[in-house]
C-alpha cells in the first residue's frame, strides 16, 4: 500500500513539474498541458490537445460513530464504536482522447487494500467498453454499482463491504457481499431515438475481490445486465446514486434486468471464495453447487425527489452432489439453503434532496428465505432505515445521521437497532 501511495505522490510531482516548466517557456512552447482542481471531484491532470491524456486524482475520508442494540433470549445487549467508515484514494485515467481508460481504486478500512484495478479498450466511438481486471460487476441490483462515495446512508465499511448492513442495506448484505469481482467486462450503450440503452456482460473468477483470493479448478461465474433509459441519460452517473444528486430538471427513470450463473460456488453469495465446506461429488471429492440470481430494479428521479425499487431472487443449482463423502446423502434444496443465501427480497427505498444540501431518506426491505428452517442462512426480515444528510454546496462535505431497526421475527435474535453518525469529506 505504501508503495502505491509512493507511486502517486511521484507521478503527480513530474506532471507538475513538467507542467510548469511549460509555463516558463511559454513564449517557446505553446502550453496544451493544464493541472485543476475541482471541488468533489479531486485533481484533474490534462495532458496534450491533439491526443489528449485525462487523469483524475481523488480521496475520499469518513469517520463517524455508531451505537446498536441486539435483543435476544440472553436479554439486550448495546455496542458502541467510533471508526474511520471509509478511507481511499481513486486514481482514474484516460488516454488518447478516451480510446483507453484505467482505474485503480485503494481500500484502507481492510486487508484487500486493493478493491479496483482495471484497463479498458473503447472500440465503435466509445459505443464498446472492454476492461478487464477487478471492478464493479453489473451482474447485481442498482445500488450495488453506484459509487460508495455517494451513498444514502453513512456507515462502517470494511474491504468495500459492510460490517452490519446499514451502509448498503438488507439487499446486499444477504444476497451480494463484495461487488467487485476480477474478470473480463463487455459495456455497450447506443440510442433508439431519445431512449438510451446500457447492455453488459460479464465474465469473472466467482472468487468476488479476485485479486487477494486463489481459488483452484472451479467454474467462471456468468452474468449480464441492461439498463433502459426511456426519456434518455440521467445526468452524469445519477442512474445508480441513490440522491438526486445533480438535481434532475426534467423526470428521468430507469429499468434494469440482471443475472448471473456461478458454477461451483465456494462462497454463500457467489462473491467470494474457500468458505463453503461439506458437499462432495459421486466420488467423494470436494465439490459444489452453482449458484444463481436474478434481479431487477427501477430508478426514477425529478427536481431532488428520488425513488428507487430493487428485487434479487437467488437459487442453487446442481445435480449428484452428497453431502457426506461416501455418497449415501443427497445435497437436496433444502440442506442448500444452510450453505448458500437463497430466496427473495425486495428493497424500496426514497429521498428528497433541498436545494440548501438537506436529504431525507427512507429505505424499507423485505428479505424471505426459500426455505424457513432454523438451519437456513438466510432468515425472514424487515428493514427499516430513516436518515437525515447534510451536503455542502460543492457535495465535497456530507454529514449524516441514520438508524435502522431490522425486525428478525422468529429467530433467536429477536431485532437490531443501528444507529449512525457520521462525516464524510472528499478531496
Amino acid at each position: 500500500m505504501r508503495k502505491i501511495l509512493f507511486l502517486s505522490c511521484v507521478i503527480l510531482l513530474l506532471m507538475v513539474n513538467s507542467i510548469t516548466a511549460q509555463k516558463k517557456t511559454a513564449n517557446k512552447v505553446e502550453l496544451d498541458s493544464t493541472l485543476l482542481y475541482i471541488n468533489g471531484k479531486g485533481l484533474f491532470v490534462n495532458l496534450g490537445k491533439k491526443e489528449k491524456t485525462v487523469l483524475n486524482f481523488s480521496t475520499a475520508i469518513q469517520t463517524g460513530g455508531a451505537y446498536s442494540q441486539l435483543e435476544n433470549a440472553s436479554g439486550t445487549q448495546h455496542t458502541d464504536r467510533f471508526s474511520i467508515n471509509l478511507a481511499r484514494i481513486y486514481f482514474t485515467g484516460s488516454f488518447i482522447n478516451e480510446k483507453v481508460l484505467m482505474g485503480l481504486t485503494t481500500d484502507f478500512t481492510g486487508t484487500t487494500g486493493i478493491l479496483e484495478a482495471w484497463v479498458g479498450v473503447n472500440f465503435f466511438e466509445k459505443h464498446l467498453l472492454v476492461s478487464m481486471g477487478q471492478r464493479q460487476t453489473k451482474t447485481n441490483n442498482r445500488l450495488a454499482l453506484s459509487d460508495e462515495r455517494f451513498g444514502q446512508e453513512l456507515a462502517q465499511t470494511i474491504d468495500g463491504t459492510s460490517k452490519d448492513g446499514v451502509a448498503y442495506g438488507g439487499l446486499m448484505q444477504n444476497f451480494v457481499g463484495a461487488t467487485r469481482e476480477d474478470g473480463l467486462f463487455f459495456d455497450a450503450n447506443f440510442s433508439i431515438n431519445k431512449m438510451r440503452i446500457y447492455p453488459s456482460i460479464a465474465v469473472t473468477t466467482g472468487n468476488g475481490q479476485g485479486i487477494n483470493s486463489t481459488q483452484e479448478n472451479l467454474g467462471f461465474k456468468y452474468g449480464g445486465r441492461l439498463d433502459i433509459m426511456p426519456l434518455g441519460d440521467f445526468k452524469f452517473n445519477n442512474a445508480f446514486i441513490s440522491h438526486d444528486m445533480y438535481y434532475e430538471t426534467s423526470p428521468k427513470f430507469a429499468f434494469g434486468i440482471a443475472g448471473s450463473y456461478n458454477v461451483q460456488a465456494s462462497h454463500a453469495t457467489g462473491s467470494g471464495a474457500n468458505q463453503i465446506t461439506g458437499i462432495y461429488d459421486a466420488n467423494g471429492n470436494i465439490d459444489y453447487a452453482n449458484y444463481a440470481k436474478i434481479v431487477s430494479d427501477f430508478i426514477f428521479k425529478y427536481k431532488g425527489f428520488s425513488f428507487i425499487s430493487e428485487f434479487t431472487s437467488a437459487a442453487v443449482k446442481g445435480k449428484n452432489l452428497y453431502i457426506d463423502s461416501a455418497g449415501n446423502k443427497e445435497f437436496t434444496a433444502l440442506y442448500s439453503s444452510s450453505k448458500y443465501n437463497t430466496g427473495t427480497v425486495f428493497n424500496l427505498q426514497s429521498s428528497y434532496m433541498f436545494k440548501s444540501g438537506w436529504v431525507i431518506d427512507t429505505r424499507f426491505t423485505n428479505i424471505n428465505p426459500e426455505y424457513s428452517v432454523q438451519e437456513s442462512l438466510i432468515q425472514k426480515q424487515n428493514w427499516y432505515t430513516f436518515g437525515i444528510n447534510k451536503y455542502n454546496k460543492y457535495k465535497n462535505l456530507k454529514i449524516g445521521i441514520n438508524t435502522t431497526y431490522i425486525d428478525n421475527f422468529n429467530t433467536e435474535t429477536k431485532y437490531n437497532w443501528y444507529s449512525n453518525l457520521a462525516v464524510q469529506f472528499i478531496l
